[in-house]
């Protein structure tokens, strides 16, 4: 069974999370032919001091 782990940034409040959980679990579903009861989303979320990008770290960007 299909397993989909999002990672990034904190800040995206459980209302929207449970949103992005639901579209991208029917969208797995639908492409693999499966029941959505199949797919498994995990979400992690890093605090910016924990992310870098661009050669720095997000917190120290302006």
């Amino acid at each position: 069974m299909p397993v989909i782990t999002i990672a990034g940034n904190n800040g995206i409040t459980v209302e929207k999370k449970r949103e992005m959980v639901k579209k991208v679990s029917e969208i797995v579903a639908e492409s693999y032919g499966l029941p959505v009861e199949a797919i498994t989303v995990l979400v992690q979320g890093y605090e910016k001091e924990d992310i870098g990008v661009a050669g720095e770290l997000l917190s120290d960007r302006q």
